[in-house]
């Protein structure tokens, strides 16, 4: 009994650490976000996603639901692309030159002048997405950055912050809401009439 217990409030202040966050959102960057996808996907540019640890399994995550989810509301299939996932590349750049390129050195003969990047990062201060996301600013693209904790650098370097501050170090709940974040996202494209308007073949 005493062990349900401790689960029972356990689970309640997981759940308003959840909650604090989400009450931080701030909308007009939601919507300035969802609104930039959009018309990314309508000029057939690419949308690239980058993140460490767990940020970078939900970058994975973006990828699959964006590339694959969008197949039950529309034929239309985005182009996205998680730099995560590419282990040769990203065990080659960190071992010749340096781990803090892997994600700009796959921007660089890829990335074009209307591409977008969403940096995924709870503290805003991992150097790899740092120099991705200066890569993208001053390559004629747009970096998006989903930061938590004091904001860091990105929250500055991002040319759009989602920033949800929380406690520095708790990254559970900052990590759970920036997957709130895919599926809110990839989720409310199944009702935009300007994302299902959109061809299934682009120039």
């Amino acid at each position: 009994m005493k062990k349900k217990i401790e689960i029972q409030n356990y689970f309640k202040d997981y759940r308003n650490r959840i909650d604090e966050i989400l009450n931080t959102v701030q909308i007009e960057k939601l919507v300035e976000t969802i609104e930039l996808i959009i018309s990314t996907f309508k000029t057939g540019n690419t949308l690239y996603v980058c993140g460490n640890g767990g940020s970078a399994a939900t970058a994975t995550h973006m990828q699959a639901d964006f590339s694959f989810f969008t197949r039950y509301f529309t034929k239309f299939r985005p182009k996205v692309r998680a730099l995560t996932d590419n282990a040769a590349m990203m065990t080659a750049v960190g071992n010749d030159t340096s781990f803090d390129d892997i994600f700009v050195e796959q921007l660089k003969g890829h990335f074009q002048r209307g591409d977008i990047l969403i940096c995924i990062s709870a503290s805003g201060n991992s150097e790899n997405v740092l120099r991705a996301a200066s890569y993208a600013n001053e390559n004629g693209g747009t970096s998006i950055g989903f930061v938590g904790f004091e904001g860091g650098k990105l929250l500055n370097t991002a040319s759009i912050s989602l920033f949800t501050p929380n406690p520095k170090g708790d990254y559970g709940p900052i990590e759970d809401v920036h997957m709130i974040f895919n599926h809110l996202i990839v989720n409310y494209l199944s009702k935009d009439l300007d994302f299902l308007a959109i061809p299934e073949k682009t120039n």
